[in-house]
């Protein structure tokens, strides 16, 4: 089965995620999910947005990658490839294991959702 090519159900996933990681915040379900989920919800928004106005959907999770290509396809992004290179270094590390594991602060997660919620609001 292949990704959707409708840009709304991008979109709706992407709520979906950072409404995920806001449960998560709310109940303690770990600060690692946070930080996964709002990753993945800006992934997944930034990508919804490059759909609707270019039509292509780009492989790839680099949350840099995808905001320089947003930017440059006009969306008001010029300010938010620090965010995007910050919640990206959370998409791996945390989901699996590692023996080098860093755990993530609560206010490393806070600081995911504040970027993923500013991301979304520019973009919807």
């Amino acid at each position: 089965m292949g990704d959707s090519l409708r840009y709304k159900d991008w979109f709706e996933k992407a709520a979906h995620d950072l409404r995920g990681a806001e449960i998560l915040m709310e109940h303690d379900g770990g600060n690692d999910l946070v930080a996964f989920h709002c990753q993945q919800a800006m992934e997944k928004m930034l990508k919804g947005w490059l759909l609707k106005t270019t039509g292509e959907l780009l492989d790839g999770h680099s949350l840099v990658f995808l905001c320089r290509k947003a930017t440059a396809a006009g969306a008001p992004l010029k300010g938010n490839l620090r965010d995007c290179a910050y919640v990206n270094q959370f998409y791996i590390e945390t989901r699996y294991p590692s023996d080098s594991y860093m755990p993530v602060s609560e206010e490393e997660a806070r600081d995911c959702m504040d970027a993923a919620r500013k991301l979304m609001e520019l973009l919807a």
